[in-house]
């Protein structure tokens, strides 16, 4: 624009460009007023924010110590952590136990014959493998490796065992099956067919006898005894092959762990009495076995004679957990080392053989930490608001003008802004609504009913050491403050003596009433209540008697009879199963959330929810309020850039007006002087 005026002012002398400039600086002082209320808006905003912020800090805290397992902390401590580890909640039973632990729990494990590589292809006649009644075939070649991976990938064995390949040294490895789970009841189950890899592998172990030329003759015994696993069965003097088969599969006992089977080498027949177990050495042999001498399964001394492994395969069988608890009769038996269900709220872990005693006690340290939290976050909350409430902006501080800005670096702005933003919010209402009300909580009474407090001696969180210090010790100017602080004495005092009665001070969530008579009719006929108050709390079992008898209560779908009652928690409705005559009583909880049977934490919790909440909160609804006041002042910007637009142009127009007319008037009197001048030289001659 103020290139335009460059040639203006030739006619008149007029600097007009500065006379339109200093005009229009003064028609914008309200759009820079505009401008300096948004920048307080914003500034509100940020410290809307930050309160915003700091109270859903606290509520994280708050929502901590609403939960009474914070407060009521247990702590198990095992003597001997080598024997049993033990982790507690706060259900666990206070109380000093003993426990002999006779055997762990072992999962089903079976190591099979070394090979000098884990990649190399071996061999087999078939290539199946059976496990758990499951039959996978991966070819006449694999390696350990290839067989480890298809165990591990079938999804029927695979839920239950898991192989691997082992090192022992660098030209040994093994194949390991083990099963997932520990305890008898997860052992693997082997098959005797179609098991041709593990067999060769030792993983299935395999005893051969010697050759006979036919499965149907008769063989000639000494004695004829079999033992194997422990249980003896006599065949006879004389049995053939096929009658041992059948023998040693017949019975029950033995044919649990092994099964017999005749293997057709080609140039013969052979005993093979294969374990459903594992390797070889699940098999017992031991004991009077003349007629699997005589048959070439076992040597002289009673060892296998043609074993199928290399003397490397072993088995460890699967145990089940086995221990004694003091104050419990008898041998307690899982399947797991991992021991959640013996008493409410304690996990143990056993680790080996051996004793041990356990010790439950309340563990005050844990909740002193989350109360110190829940403190001090409180009181970095009440001083930030009370300094914003409090604070007064510097006296004679106000915006810079933007010729000032000009004069400044960007730093020194910044620090002039900062003081422009203190005392924003000083004595506002709503921030002064919210103090009170904190306060109001932290220093308020939990009772027990309306009429109860909570108990004789613990009521509020001063009776606990908590409060804004005591006059006399503590200056006046901190009590007012609002701060916390902490009596360590009392409150450990509080939680060693009355740790629920301290939980019930921060998260009692439920009112109690005792013997109240609910709404409707008492006539023999009526089955239908309503409870005064609702929704009905889970924390308290209610007692319903009805003409001076206790009434049991169903649940769900279940429609009450004689003797039982049903109560929809919600509405707080009462149906009985049998019309009372005379008398109906019920003692029950309801829920309460800000009202002063509620604890602490509950009150602080809903409180901030009011406050913070998205959308229906009090801060977003005042962010919001801002946000609309600052689109105000830009409508405001908007209207009266225009106006100054026009307004410029009038004044351009004007001063155009005013130029041309001194330019004709000058032109005028340049004429009239020359013409004078003409006159003047004519009358001279």
């Amino acid at each position: 624009m103020a290139s335009s005026f460059n040639v203006w002012g030739l006619a008149s002398g007029i600097d007009t460009e500065s006379i339109i400039k200093a005009l229009m600086t003064a028609a914008k002082a309200p759009i820079t007023r505009y401008q300096n209320q948004q920048l307080e808006i914003t500034w509100k905003q940020e410290i809307w924010t930050s309160i915003k912020e700091k109270l859903k800090n606290l509520q994280d805290t708050v929502s901590i110590l609403s939960d009474r397992n914070s407060i009521v902390t247990k702590k198990g401590l095992s003597l001997n952590e080598s024997v049993l580890t033990v982790s507690t909640t706060g259900s666990a039973p206070l109380g000093t136990y003993t426990f002999e632990v006779i055997d762990i729990a072992r999962a089903h494990t079976i190591t099979g014959n070394g090979y000098s590589t884990k990649s190399e292809k071996i061999s087999f006649s078939q290539g199946y493998i059976t496990i758990n009644g499951k039959t996978i075939n991966i070819g006449a070649q694999a390696s350990l490796l290839d067989i480890a991976q298809a165990i591990n990938q079938d999804e029927d064995i695979g839920k239950y065992v898991s192989a691997s390949v082992i090192s022992v040294s660098s030209t040994d490895y093994r194949l390991v099956i083990t099963s997932k789970e520990t305890g008898t009841s997860n052992s693997i189950k082997f098959s005797a067919e179609n098991n041709d890899i593990l067999i060769a592998l030792g993983i299935v172990g395999q005893a051969q006898g010697d050759t006979f030329s036919s499965t149907t003759e008769p063989i000639v015994f000494s004695e004829g005894n079999i033992t194997i696993n422990g249980k003896t069965i006599n065949i006879g003097t004389s049995a053939s092959l096929e009658d041992i088969v059948n023998a040693i599969n017949g019975d029950p006992d033995i044919s649990s762990n092994v099964k017999a089977g005749i293997i057709d080498t080609g140039s013969g027949y052979r005993l093979a009495i294969t374990s459903l177990k594992g390797a070889i050495d699940t098999i017992d042999f031991s004991g009077d076995n003349d007629a699997l001498i005589t048959l070439g399964v076992l040597n002289i001394d009673g060892t296998v004679k043609n074993p199928n492994d290399s003397g490397g395969a072993k088995t460890q069988l699967p145990t089940d957990l086995k221990f004694t608890v003091s104050g419990v009769s008898g041998t307690i038996v899982r399947q797991s080392n991992n021991v959640t269900d013996l008493f409410e709220g304690v996990t143990i872990n056993f680790k080996s053989t051996g004793i041990s005693t356990v010790t439950i006690n309340y563990d005050t340290s844990q909740a002193i930490s989350n109360i110190e939290r829940f403190v001090n976050v409180y009181n970095e909350t009440i001083s930030y608001i009370r300094t914003k409430l409090t604070e007064e902006r510097e006296e004679g501080i106000d915006f810079l003008s933007e010729a000032e800005k000009e004069k400044m670096t960007y730093f020194e702005i910044q620090q002039h802004n900062e003081k422009l933003k203190v005392g924003l919010l000083r004595n506002d209402s709503t921030l002064r609504e919210i103090e009170e009300q904190l306060r109001s909580i932290i220093s308020g009474v939990v009772y027990k009913n309306q009429e109860t407090p909570l108990s004789s001696n613990i009521r509020s969180l001063a009776d606990i050491g908590i409060s804004t210090g005591k006059v006399g010790y503590v200056s006046i100017e901190e009590i007012l403050s609002g701060r916390l602080t902490i009596d360590y004495e009392a409150l450990n005092e509080a939680l060693s003596k009355s740790p629920e009665i301290v939980a019930d001070l921060f998260s009692k969530s439920y009112a109690f009433i005792q013997d109240e008579t609910p709404e409707g009719n008492i006539n023999g006929t009526n089955t239908t209540f309503r409870l005064k108050y609702a929704p009905v709390s889970y924390d308290v079992r209610p007692m319903v008697y009805a003409d001076g008898v206790l009434l049991t209560q169903v649940f769900g779908a279940t429609n009450p009879g004689p003797g039982q009652f049903k109560i929809d928690y919600n509405t707080g409705t009462l149906i009985l199963g049998q019309a009372p005559t005379t008398s109906l009583k019920v003692s029950y909880g309801y829920r309460v959330t800000t009202e002063s049977t509620a604890g602490i934490a509950i009150r602080l919790n809903n409180i901030i929810k009011e406050y913070t909440e998205e959308v229906t909160g009090v801060i977003p609804y005042t962010i919001n309020t801002l946000t609309n006041e600052y689109k105000e002042l830009n409508e405001l910007i908007n209207d009266t850039n225009l106006r100054l637009s026009l307004y410029e142009e009038s004044l351009i127009s004007k001063f155009t007006a005013l130029e041309s007319a001194i330019a004709s008037m000058q032109s005028q009197s340049n004429f009239l002087s020359s013409y004078i001048t003409g006159l003047q030289k004519q009358g001279g001659r």
